[in-house]
């Protein structure tokens, strides 16, 4: 199964970039959104996952797929949240009990700023920016991992072939 992870891994940096940290988008970013990732070298393998939402019309042609993975030989429950940025409510709020080394996926459909919450209870959690311009990509996810000591690593990776983002340079 992880063959399959790294494979995807090299296709995907093979065919396009791979994205840390802040990425700017063309109009309408929100300024305040957090940072996108740490750079981190993740390595699982999504595999099919346990339970999926989505957010927005699933006929959209476009999407940004993020990925919550529990990095751990145990069950537990770990809290994902898909806020809008100045939205009222979460497009996305559950609690699921992730079973060892299980995925949730989310595929956000609907182009906007998002800010995406991970936290398990044990550890810190974390806030993550979704750019409103990862939706208009030509494809890409937000890997997350939660490792056994509740601390969240996370990287997006995109082909970027059609979008129109500047990007920064991977932190060092």
């Amino acid at each position: 199964m992880r063959r399959r992870a790294l494979l995807a891994l090299v296709a995907s940096l093979a065919g396009g970039c791979l994205s840390a940290g802040r990425t700017r988008t063309p109009t309408g970013a929100s300024e305040g959104l957090p940072p996108t990732g740490d750079g981190a070298a993740l390595g699982f393998d999504a595999g099919d996952p346990f339970a999926r939402r989505a957010v927005g019309n699933a006929a959209a042609a476009d999407s940004h797929r993020i990925a919550v993975w529990n990095d751990d030989a145990d069950r537990r429950p770990i809290r994902v949240r898909v806020r809008e940025v100045g939205g009222p409510e979460p497009a996305v709020s559950a609690t699921p009990t992730f079973p060892a080394y299980g995925t949730f996926s989310v595929t956000v459909f609907r182009p906007a700023d998002y800010v995406l919450e991970v936290r398990a209870p044990d550890g810190p959690g974390r806030e993550l920016g979704v750019r409103r311009g990862f939706v208009d990509c030509d494809d890409s996810a937000t890997h997350v991992a939660v490792r056994p000591d509740g601390s969240v690593r996370a990287r997006v990776v995109s082909t970027g072939l059609g979008c129109d983002a500047e990007q920064e340079p991977e932190p060092e």
